[in-house]
């Protein structure tokens, strides 16, 4: 089991890093006129959107009852792996019309889904653990 500690500081260096890699060409890691930033950027920031609701809800358990931030954390780490490979495999552009299976709607989607889910468990978890 990860301490709350490495928990947020892994979030935070997560975070961190997918700034870093969103904001690149405004802060000067790149030059404005090379394509090739881009190219080299943009897959890092996809793959590293799930940290950004990680650190949060890593900082929102960080002072609850170790017990919430356990249930909370034996979800987290199946699911931000999960959530990577699925981007990772997931096509940079979609053909279907349709259907737009991308990585960029991979990563919100399943960002989405980790912050939601995380907040009902952690407030499921504070709310029976408040009443003992």
């Amino acid at each position: 089991m990860i301490s709350k500690k490495t928990t947020l500081f892994i979030g935070i260096f997560g975070g961190i890093i997918f700034l870093l890699a969103l904001y690149a060409t405004q802060i000067g890691l790149c030059a404005v006129v090379n394509q090739s930033c881009s190219e080299f950027f943009d897959p890092i920031t996809e793959n590293l959107i799930p940290f950004l609701p990680l650190f949060i809800l890593s900082l929102i358990t960080f002072k609850m009852r170790d017990e919430v931030y356990r249930t909370w954390f034996r979800f987290a780490r199946w699911w931000i792996p999960f959530s990577i490979m699925l981007i990772f495999i997931s096509p940079e552009y979609s053909v279907d019309q349709m259907f737009r299976i991308e990585k960029g709607s991979v990563a919100l989607l399943t960002s989405a889904l980790f912050s939601t889910i995380s907040l009902i468990i952690v407030t499921w978890k504070y709310s029976v653990t408040r009443k003992k």
